[in-house]
């Protein structure tokens, strides 16, 4: 497997060989990074975390110290955290229960702000810049976080549903090409994949004008509640990834289309600052192998594609 990188690179969080000693720049073009048996990949903000299929790990980067020493003290717990851009974490036990922190450190000290019960059989977390998304294996998704940006909830806050505890997205509920079955999540856009390859996102228009653009086209969209997004008339999604301000689509027959932000080339498309409509990213990844995009990942600024060869 390989994996190829794009985008923000200020700690050379995409360089896993000797990075040297030179000033690191961004990268604007999807470049080959790392080879090997990929399991997972993770990306930070000021680093990037591989886990390989043998258990190893590697990174890249800067790692903040509470990263180091919560990687120290369990990692459990630094496998599922899932970090907000207000420092807010949260911690699935693996069981029914989800654990929410203010901080790293308070997660470090066992000193929860809040405890959600009654969520069992929960096989994803995600977080946005002021919350967080969790999937259950039945397709259900829930959300919660900052009321001032309600948009990204993509439901209604009520007494009975406020919007700092877990309420479930009713509009993801019985879709026509079936249950959700993936999350993205970054800035203030959320993304969800059905198990037909359909797309829906949602999120807050006002803090992330890349969610309008998502829409352009379409009449009467409520930006706030999950809706379907077309890519090339309307082709199968296999990935989503999403970053502060860009996303990434992998199509079902191979094919990387992105929008939003690439100011720091995390599109891979050079000499563009942003891109307002799904633009096809052409590749240049044989090495003299045929091989095939099987996944995207999206950090705050960066982008990775990981293919595999046949």
């Amino acid at each position: 497997m390989v994996l190829y990188a794009t985008g923000f690179n200020a700690w050379n969080q995409l360089r896993f060989e000797n990075p040297g000693i030179e000033e690191p720049d961004d990268i604007s073009s999807f470049t080959n990074v790392l080879n090997g048996d990929i399991d997972h990949v993770r990306p930070f903000f000021s680093y990037t975390l591989i886990r390989l299929k043998n258990g190893e790990c590697q990174t890249a980067g800067m790692v903040p110290k509470e990263h180091q020493r919560l990687r120290i003290a369990t990692e459990k717990s630094h496998a599922s955290f899932v970090e907000a851009s207000n420092d807010a974490v949260v911690v699935y036990d693996g069981a029914q229960t989800l654990h929410q922190y203010t901080s790293i450190h308070n997660l470090l000290s066992g000193s929860p702000s809040h405890t959600f019960p009654n969520l069992p059989n929960l096989t994803q977390l995600v977080a946005y810049a002021t919350g967080f998304a969790a999937l259950s294996s039945t397709g259900q998704v829930w959300t919660w976080g900052d009321e001032r940006y309600a948009a990204c909830l993509g439901r209604d806050v009520t007494d009975e549903s406020p919007a700092e505890t877990p309420g479930l997205v009713t509009d993801l509920a019985d879709l026509p090409t079936g249950p959700i079955t993936k999350l993205a999540a970054g800035g203030y856009i959320l993304a969800a994949l059905t198990q037909g390859n359909d797309l829906y996102c949602w999120g807050h228009a006002g803090r992330s004008p890349v969610v309008a653009d998502l829409f352009s086209g379409s009449e009467d969209v409520d930006t706030d509640r999950p809706s379907p997004v077309e890519i090339a008339g309307g082709k199968d999604i296999a990935d989503i990834a999403v970053g502060d301000a860009h996303l990434v689509a992998l199509t079902s027959d191979g094919e990387v289309y992105v929008i939003g932000d690439n100011g720091n080339g995390q599109l891979g498309l050079p000499g563009v600052t942003s891109v307002k409509a799904w633009t096809k990213v052409s590749l240049d990844i044989s090495n003299g192998a045929k091989q095939s995009i099987t996944g995207v990942v999206a950090g705050p600024r960066n982008s990775f594609l990981i293919a595999s060869g046949k």
